[in-house]
């Protein structure tokens, strides 16, 4: 008869985790015929970015490494990490010209690992791209930018578990569901206690959630001289609906909404939420569309982009357009367009540089050393 009192067996249950951590970097090359001639085995490199905890840049080599055949330029990524283990890794190096369009792309079909011996940290192709791309006209079909391109590198870092993890159980924390909630409250409307009449359009609200983002909403909602009315409307006046609906779902999560489009939100729609999030104190919001409008100028968005900055004091936008417009070729341009004379009325003298040429435009009455013109 078997021993009734034989101890039950035990299950002793471990687990581990692999994981992986992708990153990309971006690095502008913006004239290969300056770098052209530096001779077989130099580089330039990007600036150091991080991914899985390690180190890592973009090496381009203009005449190609030291092993590289004849009329190919090289590009390779290095692991810069101070450290004894191995890592490994999947990555592309893709280069793109200044459409976006990709002129070269390279790929580790099998997971590559560096290594921390000089020999091994550093990996890519010593044929990366032909010269000739590089160097051709624009008829030609090729970069056609004066040689100006962007190597983009995605590298997956395949982190595995440590030695001292395989007895701990790992408990994986629910991302934070507040943001998602209030937007599900905001679409809902639910509990809403003050509606907003916007081009004739209504919107319903919470008042906490206005006055504690907005110091403009705190003044006319909670402030000495707010009314008792707890139905109260309120008419928001020279603002699109598209535009403060934005706005007010910035306010309950924090972010943009999604934007249809696969090029994200236009010039003019960053624009109009701007001038809104300066008009109730968004600060944060204001930086985002600042942002965004430093990466979108263009020839024919940069008149309206300066008057824009300038009327709302974003130094910065307004920095990057001046930027813009004192590149080589397109200076002219924007001096003598009739928009451009326009901004000049409402806004401070600018100096910009072009080649050999310095441009002082003033517009109005006013003309150096007789004052500045009004703001």
């Amino acid at each position: 008869m078997a021993d009734q009192n034989a101890a039950a067996t035990v299950l002793r249950e471990t687990s581990s985790r692999c994981v992986t951590e992708c990153g990309a970097h971006n690095f502008e090359v913006t004239n290969y015929a300056l770098l052209s001639g530096m001779g077989i085995g130099n580089f330039v490199s990007s600036s150091t970015f991080c991914v899985g905890g390690y180190g890592w840049n973009i090496r381009f080599y203009p005449d190609g490494a030291k092993n590289a055949p004849a009329g190919y330029a090289s590009a390779f990524l290095a692991n810069l990490s101070e450290t004894k283990d191995k890592v490994t890794t999947k990555y592309t190096l893709t280069m793109l010209d200044k459409d976006g369009q990709v002129v070269a792309n390279k790929e580790v079909s099998r997971t590559r690992i560096f290594s921390p011996d000089p020999d091994g940290n550093c990996w890519g192709w010593s044929e990366f791209v032909e010269k000739l791309k590089l160097t051709k006209p624009p008829s030609d079909g090729q970069l056609g930018n004066g040689g100006c391109f962007t190597i983009r590198c995605v590298v997956t870092v395949i982190k595995e578990p440590p030695a001292d993890q395989c007895n701990e159980k790992l408990f994986e924390i629910p991302p934070p569901e507040l943001l998602g909630q209030l937007e599900h409250v905001l679409k809902d409307g639910k509990g809403a206690d003050i509606k907003l009449l916007v081009g004739g359009r209504e919107f319903n609200a919470h008042r906490f959630m206005l006055a504690v983002w907005s110091p403009v909403f705190h003044a006319q909602l909670l402030g000495p001289m707010a009314e008792e009315d707890t139905t109260r409307v309120i008419e928001v006046v020279n603002m699109e609906p598209a535009v403060f609906e934005m706005l007010l779902h910035f306010i309950y999560t924090d972010s943009l909404p999604p934007c249809d489009g696969e090029e994200g939100y236009g010039a003019p729609e960053m624009q109009h939420l701007l001038v809104a999030a300066d008009r109730y104190g968004l600060d944060r919001l204001k930086a985002m569309c600042e942002e965004k409008l430093c990466k979108s100028i263009d020839m024919k968005t940069v008149t309206s982009t300066l008057a824009l900055a300038n009327q709302h004091f974003c130094e910065r936008l307004k920095n990057a357009c001046e930027e813009f417009m004192s590149k080589p070729g397109r200076v002219s341009t924007v001096l003598l367009s009739e928009g451009f004379r326009r901004v000049m009325a409402t806004c401070f003298p600018l100096v910009l540089k072009d080649k050999e040429k310095v441009w002082r435009p003033w517009v109005g009455t006013s003309a150096p050393g007789n004052g500045s013109c009004s703001g």
